[in-house]
């Protein structure tokens, strides 16, 4: 009896009781090693390139030129030249000339992935288009006049604000612009890139003034204009909700005098690591513990309501996390 009671002595908080197991490379799954771990690599890129590329395809045939905008890109290029010819030079063919030069560039400066990648949903994106030109022609979402048109340049943003996301997931891009933006990473400071892209697509998207030519008042000639500054923002949101969205997560910053409580209650029912930090108050001079600790927007009121069960008089500091690397969150990587 005297072992039994000893063995039942409570721990101190010094200790982690009964805490969950730790998370360890060991509890990763990666890709098999070897040709198998190759191949089921390149497959999962290449699906995602496949959607990628359909995505924009329509997006630009069913979505955009029936409803007369453009968008920034090689994408937006094309589809003013088509425009400004009636359809004589289709949109497929200038996507390949404004594209090809670029990935051939990127073979030469950038990873031969990439450029493999890319150049594969340069490919599909024209193969598509030709589909949709030669097969289904009259294949087109038209929204009517006016400010019906809006809804056109929503959708168009999320298609390829996902296509963008998932091309950069599989590890290349969709061609155009997002291969500038790399090659200009490559040479310059990265502090540039976005003004630069910023100040190529908005020259195309201010031709469409002179390609989609309105009679009707002046809002109406800039209604074009209007429809591709929103459908760059929604595609701007949509790509980043796509990449990060799923990765997002809650850091905490707990200034407590039960450090130890709170660690210990965040560690078992939440199967989160916890740091402790050493804090001084500047107006008391007190010494205290700050914790550190990231969770998944599901723990956040769990979160919450430990701290205030445990420390009400705790001082507790929320802030968004866009994504985050590390063991524990996410056991796979594109």
């Amino acid at each position: 009896m005297e072992e039994l009671n000893k063995s039942e002595e409570p721990v101190s908080m010094g200790q982690a009781p009964n805490l969950p197991p730790k998370i360890t490379k060991d509890n990763i799954n990666p890709l098999p090693e070897g040709k198998k771990g190759i191949i089921l690599s390149w497959v999962r890129s290449l699906s995602l390139t496949v959607v990628a590329a359909l995505l924009v395809a329509f997006a630009a045939h069913c979505l955009i030129a029936p409803n007369e905008f453009t968008i920034g890109g090689a994408s937006g290029i094309a589809i003013l030249v088509s425009v400004a010819t009636n359809g004589k030079i289709q949109q497929s063919i200038v996507l390949l000339c404004i594209n090809l030069p670029m990935v051939c560039l990127a073979f030469i400066f950038v990873k031969r992935r990439f450029a493999i990648l890319s150049i594969t949903s340069i490919g599909l994106q024209s193969f598509f288009l030709f589909l949709f030109e030669k097969v289904l022609p009259d294949f087109t979402l038209d929204f009517g006049e006016g400010g019906q048109k809006i809804f056109a340049a929503i959708a168009a943003g999320l298609c390829i604000g996902t296509a963008v996301a998932l091309a950069l997931k599989a590890g290349g891009s969709t061609g155009g612009a997002d291969i500038l933006a790399v090659l200009i990473q490559k040479k310059f400071a990265a502090t540039s890139i976005a003004w630069m892209l910023f100040a190529i697509n908005s020259v195309v998207i201010a031709s469409s003034l002179f390609v989609f030519k309105n009679t009707e008042s002046l809002a109406m000639r800039l209604l074009p204009i209007m429809m591709s500054v929103f459908e760059a923002y929604i595609e701007s949101k949509t790509n980043e909700s796509v990449t990060n969205g799923f990765q997002s997560a809650r850091e905490f910053r707990i200034i407590t005098d039960k450090p130890d409580e709170i660690s210990q209650a965040l560690m078992f029912e939440l199967s989160r690591g916890v740091t402790a930090l050493p804090a001084t108050g500047m107006y008391t001079k007190e010494p205290r513990t700050m914790l550190l600790c990231v969770v998944n927007r599901r723990q956040v009121a769990t979160l919450r309501k430990i701290t205030k069960s445990i420390d009400p008089d705790s001082f507790v500091v929320m802030t968004n996390v866009s994504q985050v690397l590390g063991l524990g969150f996410y056991t796979t990587e594109l």
